[in-house]
């Protein structure tokens, strides 16, 4: 018997076929053969060069790499495969490659472990190989095929990158491919964007942004890549890739670009389309931002530190779009080129408010007492040590100023690290700072804007009629900045934003509450809330230290919103309903009452504006504006803490005024207007004005304490206001009625166009502040004579007594005098001016206080303006105005001052010829309580300095600090002085 196995033939007929199966798999997952038999008509591509070196027919392992590189050579520049126009054979490395792997999954189960890994490397080991020396393939764009097939988001393809990264990592631990790779698409990925808008931007790129957070390794490459260059200037981060998708928005790209939607802007129903248009895109960006960053947050603590460095470098370098110069005069501002876009902050704003949703969106979420309040009083020095990434947050100003002297400044409380919710906080806060406030601060720019083109094109059309050049060009501006004006509106009214920006304004007031009633321990290391614990009124006089480390710019952020809510989206009132909108009520009673919490008088003022936001309805605004305000009804008849709206909003504006809480002269009306608004509509609340009526019942029974009562000061900032304001709206009325004869009589005709130019600019401007003074004076009017009709006694107070009856006198006779004619103007309601309405306000009063015998005999005493046809001259305008049953009361009025005026006319020649030193130097008048003021030693009534403290605490003669409880009582000059009455009246009965 041979030494030969019998049976081996049939080993080698197995192995043929087993080489055999092998080779067909091969040859399907590369789709090349070197089997010369086989033809194209199989779509295999067949590699002569191998075939004929090697001299086999049959694809296997050993000879895979040799065949792969040969084919991977053909896709070259040049190469016959190439040149051959009808060539169905793939000519991209990558492409080629991709399609193997997934040619070989689909392989999985015909090969072994082995084999399926052995093959895959290799098609890995190609990959990084075209990523790592990309020249050895010549006429390839490796870069821009990666994305396509990320772009194309085939089965698998995210995996197929993922993999091929890691193989380019192993190869290359310097990372210096993978770096050139990533700057490479990214690159692609901006000049893609740079030539699209918002709506035409192809939403496969986020493939590619999806797939990056998935290996930790390309996810710090990545972000790292999306540092701008030139560090310190923010406008180089909508240059990144990052920044190019936040820079897609409704608005213009650049600072002077063309803004691109809304280009018909007359059409209503159209612009409505648009805007739901545009919303939905933008809802889409911001999906697949706020996927994207919440991944890479995710993803690893080093990446996570560079995307949250990201964010806060972002934001720092763009802090000067946040000063007053970028919405006032952001022509001027060269900041506007060196800062991104509103569009661009707007959407950051936006991805930040989802990251805050998951400790916001709730109502009172006790997550969000996580965030520490200390946050920003962490210097520059100190933030990295502390897992901070925004600098110069300590330079903000805060609710409360650090103590200091000239040696030493206090040290702010500090934790000793700050969590992920915090810095989301602050960082989402300080770019609604500088994205938000700032869009809606331009927003009402823009609108008072377009009002004064309004008011040139209806000038232009009457003095030169429809066919002007000048008429066309002022059209086509209002139709541009009506294109601006829609285009900034909607991108602040995207509700998918604002819907986040409530959660967290509720949520912000919540935790400002809380902070305000928490303690800490000198030993504390951290300092947030945690915990919800009641807030209670009156407040705790012990204030937290951590209002020295909030900024202000978070009550800035939450005025700016309900405004702008209010103004442009009042339905958001009410569809969040009462339990989103009560931790905002509490919030404002507890700091714009409270000089304690809150320092600064400008920003306690605009917490009134914000509360005049949240009220159901505006007298002012036309009926069918009201969408319905059963919300907001229910936070003023329901709030727990309601009672204190009334005070608190007194308190704010006396405080506005007062020595060391002073605001610009100007400013304080701007300040008071909404508070009127509050008042009016509180007034007409029965547990409203019970408040009202217990403030004025304090001030009776106090109205000469040492400090003078809340409503007392209040009560005489009003008539303070009315005397100003009247008298500047009466002033200015006069001053338009002489510039608008002048003009009608050809006057201005004969100057030359730049002396015309200035007189109608002059004009316009005195119309404005005519227009001011009368709304405003209109408004102080309409509270006193509320206020009157229920309160008496401290109007008609000897302290408050002359002053009123001399300021009415002085304007009803002005309005109805012989002087009328003076304030009649063409297009009188254009500036508010209703003279009509201030006679019958100023009517009701005299009526509301005719029972005072002291309010009648101020009137009849006041030598300026009264006289006793006075009344008389009023009752033919009321007639005229429909003020008809009022005349039967303001006879009585004018009988019971005649009646005193007899009275005070007897008394006053008994009381004739009193000595200098009997009389009060500031009002000339007998004094019947003399007191000694203590620094300049002058000698006044008592009743004429505690007037003058009401608005003024320094002594009227030196301007020395002054209060009552200083003064001192001349005993001995006042019984002299009532001997001397005393013995006049018993001369005087005597002689009749």
């Amino acid at each position: 018997m041979s030494g030969s196995n019998p049976f081996s033939g049939l080993f080698d007929i197995e192995e043929s076929k087993k080489n055999g199966n092998l080779n067909d798999i091969l040859e399907n997952i590369f789709r090349f053969t070197i089997n010369p038999n086989k033809t194209y008509n199989q779509g295999l591509l067949y590699l002569e060069d191998v075939h004929n070196v090697h001299e086999k027919v049959d694809l296997d392992l050993s000879l895979l790499q040799y065949a792969l590189f040969e084919r991977l050579f053909l896709c070259n520049d040049n190469s016959d495969l190439r040149s051959d126009t009808e060539s169905i054979q793939e000519t991209k490395v990558i492409t080629y490659l991709y399609h193997c792997m997934q040619n070989l999954n689909s392989h999985l189960g015909q090969l072994s472990s082995e084999q399926y890994e052995e093959v895959k490397d290799k098609i890995l080991q190609n990959v990084a190989t075209a990523i790592i020396q990309p020249d050895v393939y010549s006429g390839q764009n490796i870069s821009e095929d990666i994305l396509g097939i990320l772009k194309n988001a085939e089965i698998g393809a995210d995996v197929f990158f993922i993999e091929s990264i890691k193989r380019v990592c192993i190869e290359d631990t310097s990372l210096d491919s993978l770096k050139f790779l990533v700057e490479s698409i990214n690159t692609i990925i901006v000049n893609e964007l740079f030539k699209c808008s918002l709506t035409d931007v192809n939403p496969c790129i986020f493939n590619y942004f999806d797939t990056i957070p998935n290996y930790d390794i390309l996810a710090d490459v990545f972000i790292e890549s999306c540092f701008p260059k030139k560090k310190n200037i923010g406008g180089e981060f909508a240059l990144t890739v990052i920044g190019a998708i936040l820079n897609h928005s409704v608005l213009p790209k650049t600072p002077v670009g063309k803004f691109i939607h809304f280009t018909n802007p007359m059409d209503q129903m159209g612009n409505a389309g648009t805007e739901e248009f545009l919303w939905v895109y933008l809802s889409k960006q911001n999906q697949h931002l706020h996927k994207f960053f919440l991944a890479m947050l995710k993803c690893s603590p080093k990446v996570k530190e560079k995307t949250l460095l990201w964010l806060g470098n972002c934001l720092h370098t763009n802090v000067n779009r946040g000063k007053i110069w970028n919405t006032h005069a952001p022509e001027l501002n060269p900041a506007i080129y060196t800062s991104v876009t509103d569009g661009f902050m707007l959407n950051l704003s936006n991805l930040l408010l989802s990251l805050c949703q998951p400790f916001c969106s709730k109502t009172n979420d006790e997550r969000v007492l996580k965030v520490d309040p200390t946050y920003c009083a962490v210097p520059n020095e100190d933030i990295e040590q502390k897992h901070i990434h925004m600098s110069d947050m300590s330079t903000e100003t805060c609710f409360l100023p650090v103590s200091s002297d000239d040696t030493l400044e206090e040290k702010r409380l500090m934790a000793n690290s700050y969590n992920f919710v915090t810095e989301c906080f602050f960082m989402a806060h300080r770019s609604i700072d500088l994205g938000f406030r700032v869009g809606v601060d331009k927003l009402i720019r823009q609108n008072h804007e377009m009002g004064r083109i309004q008011r040139a094109f209806n000038e232009a059309l009457q003095q030169a009629g429809g066919n002007s050049d000048l008429v066309g060009t002022i059209k086509d501006r209002m139709s541009d900045e009506l294109t601006k004006y829609l285009s900034l509106k909607c991108a602040l009214s995207d509700p998918d934003m604002l819907q986040k920006m409530f959660d967290l304004i509720s949520a912000t007031s919540y935790w400002l509450c809380q902070v305000s009633v928490h303690r800490h321990t000198p030993e504390s290391t951290a300092y947030a809330p945690l915990k919800e614990l009641p807030v209670n009124f009156p407040l705790d006089t012990r204030v937290p230290d951590t209002l020295k480390c909030i900024p202000e710019f978070l009550v800035e952020n939450i005025v700016s919103f309900l405004v702008f809510i209010r103004r442009f989206s009042q339905k958001s009132f009410e569809e969040q309903g009462y339990d989103k909108l009560s931790p905002i009520l509490t919030f404002i009673l507890v700091y714009m009452g409270s000089r304690r919490h809150m320092k600064n008088p400008h920003v306690r003022a605009r917490l009134a504006e914000a509360l005049e936001s949240l009220l159901p309805f505006h007298k002012d605004e036309p009926q069918g504006n009201n969408i319905g305000g059963a919300q907001r009804r229910m936070l003023f008849n329901e709030h727990p803490h309601k009672g204190r709206i009334v005070e608190n909003l007194m308190n704010v504006f006396v405080e506005i005024e007062m020595t060391g809480q002073s605001v610009e002269f100007e400013q304080k009306f701007n300040y008071r207007r909404p508070m009127y608004a509050v008042f009016d509509y509180l007034w007409e609340i029965p547990e409203h004005l019970d408040s009202f009526r217990q403030l004025a019942e304090e001030a009776e029974t106090n109205m000469e304490a040492v400090n003078p009562p809340l409503f007392l000061k209040f009560s005489n900032l009003l008539i303070n206001d009315a005397i100003f304001l009247l008298d500047e709206a009466l002033a200015n009325m006069a001053k338009l009625k002489e510039m608008q004869q002048a003009q009608d009589s050809g006057e201005w005709a004969n100057m030359n166009v730049r002396e015309r130019t200035q007189n109608i600019s002059y004009m316009h401007h005195i119309g404005n502040l005519a227009r001011f003074d009368n709304i405003l004076g209109k408004d102080t009017i309409g509270m006193l004579e509320k206020l009157t009709s229920r309160i008496n006694l401290v109007f008609t107070h000897s302290t408050m007594v002359d002053r009123i009856a001399a300021m009415l006198n002085y304007f009803l006779l002005n309005l109805v005098g012989p002087n009328k004619k003076n304030f009649k103007v063409k297009d009188a309601k254009e500036y508010h001016f209703d003279p009509a309405d201030t006679v019958l306000e100023i009517c009701k009063i005299y009526v509301n206080l005719k029972e005072s015998d002291n309010f009648c005999l101020a009137v009849s005493q006041d030598g300026r303006s009264y006289s006793p046809n006075l009344f008389s001259l009023a009752e033919d305008v009321l007639l005229r105005i429909g003020g008809g049953p009022l005349i039967g009361e303001l006879k009585e009025v004018a009988n019971k001052v005649a009646e005193k005026a007899n009275e005070y006319m007897a008394n006053e020649e008994v009381l004739s010829e009193a000595p200098e030193h009997f009389l009060d130097p500031i009002m000339s008048t007998l004094m019947m309580d003399p007191v000694i003021l203590p620094s300049s030693k002058q000698i006044v009534d008592r009743s004429t300095i505690a007037r003058h403290l009401l608005s003024d605490q320094t002594d009227p003669f030196n301007r020395s600090p002054l209060s009552m409880d200083q003064i001192i009582p001349h005993t001995e000059l006042a019984e002299e002085i009532r001997n001397w009455i005393d013995e006049r009246k018993r001369k005087a009965g005597s002689q009749s």
